[in-house]
């Protein structure tokens, strides 16, 4: 189906709304539509093979280079869905929502946090990764405040024993695993 460009034999479209969670195991093929705009959390890798890039040329007016080979060898075959247990939890005065953890996830766990009001966290890996998605507010830590807000994204290392978020805010927060 690669090599004869049957793409939409091979490929299936998923539908997503804005708040969606979708995990894309490893060797996964996958792509956006126009118009999606993503927070991407994965494992730490430098490599991307290109399988299709619905025929868009360069600079140099050539199309791009592809990947197929690579591509084949490192697909999973047939895809994977993964039964995801997501979950939620009140703490303080924010919904803590899982979206995946070990074992499903080795490299990495995920939380979306809707606040309003405060939140006092403290670390339960080697940082915390976190991206406010709508709202304002501030996170104090050590003796000091800082503003955040919409577009905002920062680490908390675990030298930081506890934190404190205060506002009205959604945020997505992102942890290593295991294999990190």
């Amino acid at each position: 189906m690669i090599h004869k460009g049957e793409w939409d034999k091979l490929l299936r479209k998923v539908p997503v709304k804005t708040g969606d969670f979708v995990y894309v195991p490893s060797g996964t093929i996958h792509a956006l539509n126009k118009g999606i705009m993503v927070l991407e959390t994965q494992q730490s890798s430098d490599t991307t093979y290109r399988l299709y890039d619905y025929d868009r040329v360069g600079k140099d007016g050539k199309k791009r280079e592809l990947h197929l080979q690579q591509s084949i060898d490192t697909t999973t075959v047939p895809s994977q869905d993964p039964k995801l247990n997501i979950t939620s939890e009140q703490k303080d005065d924010a919904t803590i929502t899982t979206f995946v953890t070990a074992p499903i996830s080795k490299f990495f766990s995920v939380y979306k946090i809707d606040l309003d009001g405060k939140l006092t966290q403290t670390p339960t890996a080697p940082y915390t990764l976190v991206s406010v998605l709508d709202g304002e507010g501030t996170i104090e830590a050590d003796g000091q405040s800082y503003p955040i807000k919409k577009g905002t994204h920062f680490i908390i290392p675990n030298q930081i024993k506890s934190w404190t978020f205060t506002g009205k805010m959604m945020m997505i927060t992102s942890t290593p695993g295991d294999e990190e």
